[in-house]
Parts: structure tokens; sequence; C-alpha cells
């Protein structure tokens, strides 16, 4: 950048110096010389203009300016510019006085409309009113609310905007106008690519009032937590033959079931149609069955936390597996629990085992440190897991 100042400078310095011996030229009458640096002149401005200009504006940092560099031309802001160029070249060219008025009213104009665009901004509160939890990939409902905190003037044409590196995704949400003291919301549908948990810190505001000659993006900042599930895969795609890996078996203790439990001595409580009759027969005595109890389907999930860094998009297809299965076998009204390395699902009613399953898989990371979860292979879990091919 040095360098290119210091050339620039010098060629300037040699173009001024080749106007002066122009115009002093031109008063002596010698016509040939004076045109000659003239056009040397103007070729140095020219060169300098086109090849050292953009490198060095590029390397100008403006932020020291205040708010100067959030301040765009609009297509209709660039046609004024141009306008307004051409009223100066016809001012200068023909002195006329009302050009100048009309140049002084373009560029008033343009300052007014600076001026009235940072204005419009000054004492907003912003405020994003997020669900949780969501899923991810899915379009979500949500509002945006804006408080104008300014005793008299109105906020006139805002558009709210996710930020530049927002994990939130929506579509811009436009505020026509906001009463002086008072709150307006609107809704909007928003997306998550991914699981997680998320804080989001700041939305994006922007504005081209009043005259759509400049526009102007501000950081609107807010402060909403929100949680983000895997997202299910289609029931359609999956396999659900493993929620039947127990199916329903016997358990030894005495139920409503249909197998035979034990065959005992009748009472008087019991029903004369459960009377085992050979029994009976064979001990001079009564005897009744007794059934055991049918043992309802359920299922373990072992999810192995186990990869490497290359194993991102796998791990994150079998973490949406792990959540599908979960969520359709609740569904199903198959008994359902998660145990990993860390960290085993609660107890109680499927609504809450459903909803701790869902939670961890929203913030679960995989680790090359993790190590098999404790289950018992044998007693109906389904591992879930990337090492298959890794010995």
């Amino acid at each position: 950048m040095w360098k290119n100042f210091l050339l620039a400078l010098a060629l300037l310095t040699i173009a001024m110096t080749a106007a002066l011996y122009s115009s002093s030229a031109a008063n002596e009458g010698r016509g040939a010389p004076a045109a000659i640096s003239a056009i040397i002149s103007l070729a140095l401005a020219l060169w300098v203009g086109f090849r050292f200009l953009p490198h060095l504006a590029k390397g100008v940092r403006w932020n020291w300016v205040p708010q100067l560099s959030r301040y765009h031309f609009t297509k209709d802001g660039w046609i004024f510019i141009v306008a307004t160029a051409i009223v100066i070249f016809a001012a200068i060219n023909t002195s006329n006085n009302l050009l100048y008025m009309v140049l002084s009213v373009l560029v008033a104009v343009l300052l007014l409309s600076g001026f009235l665009l940072e204005l419009n901004f000054k004492f907003l509160e912003t405020e994003i009113l997020l669900p949780s939890p969501v899923s991810a990939g899915e379009r979500f409902p949500f509002s945006i609310r804006l408080h104008n905190q300014r005793r008299v003037f109105p906020l006139i044409s805002i558009r709210i905007e996710p930020g530049a590196d927002s994990p939130l995704a929506f579509d811009p949400i436009y505020f026509a106008a906001v009463d002086p003291l008072s709150d307006a919301t609107l809704p909007g549908e928003g997306i998550l690519s991914r699981r997680g948990r998320y804080i989001i810190r700041k939305v994006q505001g922007a504005s081209r009032f009043p005259f759509g000659l400049l526009s102007k993006k501000r950081i609107c900042a807010v402060n909403e937590e929100i949680l983000c599930f895997p997202a299910l895969i289609p029931r359609d795609r999956m396999n659900l033959s493993s929620l039947d890996i127990l199916g329903s078996i016997q358990r030894f203790e005495r139920g409503s079931g249909s197998d035979l439990h034990t065959i005992r001595d009748y009472q008087s409580s019991d029903s004369a149609r459960h009377v085992h009759w050979k029994a009976s027969a064979k001990t001079a005595s009564l005897k009744t069955r007794e059934y055991a109890a049918d043992e309802s389907r359920r299922i373990v999930l072992a999810l192995d936390r186990y990869g490497a860094r290359a194993d991102h998009e796998r791990f994150e297809q079998l973490i949406a597996q792990t959540a599908s299965l979960a969520f359709y076998g609740i569904e199903d009204d198959v008994e359902v629990a998660l145990v990993s390395d860390e960290w085993r699902s609660a107890t109680g009613s499927a609504d809450v085992i459903l909803a701790s399953i869902l939670e961890y898989l929203a913030c679960v990371e995989m680790s090359e440190a993790a190590t098999f979860p404790d289950v018992d292979p044998n007693g109906g879990s389904l591992l879930m897991s990337l090492r298959q091919g890794r010995g």
C-alpha cells in the first residue's frame, strides 16, 4: 500500500508540474508545448485514478468515521449521484446561479437522507421470541418485537434480517412503522439446519428511509436461547423391526397373561373359570390356575459416541437414526431407554423419557476417547456405533 501511495504521489506531482507548464506556455503563446503538457498532465492523472486509487481505497479502514462504513448507495442513490455530477459540471461551465441553487438542494437532500436514516435507528430496542424445542431442518414460527423508546417520532420502514453469522435463518420481516413509546410484533418462520443448543445474540436491522437513496444496516442486540432436536427420518425410510427385539415375552410373576405360571389351592376370591379340574380330581381338593404376566415390548438403544473428525456427517446420521428410533418406538408404545458411556435416559412417563432422550441427542458430541456403553449385549440392546470395520 505504501509503495502504491508513494508512486501515485510522484505521478501526481509530475502531472501538476506539467499542468503548470502548460498554463505558462499558453500565456506565452506557445500552443504546441502547452497542448502536449496538458495531454501529459491529464493522462497521468487518469492513470493514477484508474491504476492506483482502487488499490489504495481497499486498504483504507473507514471505521474511524462514525457509522460511515454502514451506509451504502442504493441503485436509486447512484442515479442521484450521477445526476448531481451532471449538475456540478453544468453549473461550473455555465456559471448559472439557478444550477448552483439546484445543486445545493441536491446536496442537502443527500445529507438529510443520511441524517434521517441514522436518526431512524436511535432508541430502538429489538426482541426475538423463539419457541423451544424445535427440530433441525423444519420451519417453525417465531416473532420479532420492536420497541420505540422515542417520545415524539415513530420508527419508519425498518427491515429485520438474520445476522451475518447467525445459525437462525429466516426471511426478512418488514415493519412499516412503530408509534412512539409503543411496541410492534410481527410473526415469521425460521429454520435451524443443525441440532444443538443456540443462544441468539443479534439480528440485523436495515432501512432505506426516507428517500431510498442510502441504505443502512445496524446490528440489533437480542438474547434468546433455543434447543434444536435432531432431524427425524421419515417413518417409511426407517427399519423399525429392531423395535421388536424383545417382543412380548413372559415374566416370572403373576399377571393377566395367557401363559400358565403355577397351580395353587383354590381360594374363595378366585374365579370359578380358572379351576384346574384335572389337578383337583387327582388331589381331591380344588385347585386353580395362575397365569404369568406378559411383558410389553422394550428396547435399549446403546449409543456409542466414538468418532473421528472425518466422521462428522456419519455421526450426525447416526444421531438422526437414534432419535427416530426412540421417537417412533415410544409412539408405538415400546418401552425405550437410551444409554451411552456418559449418560442414561430418565425414568417416568413416555413423554418424560422421550424429552430427555431428544434433549441429550440434541447436544451430544462425538469423541475419539469414548468407550462402549455399559449394556448387556444379550439383554435386548441395539448398538448404534461407527466402529464397524475399524477393528
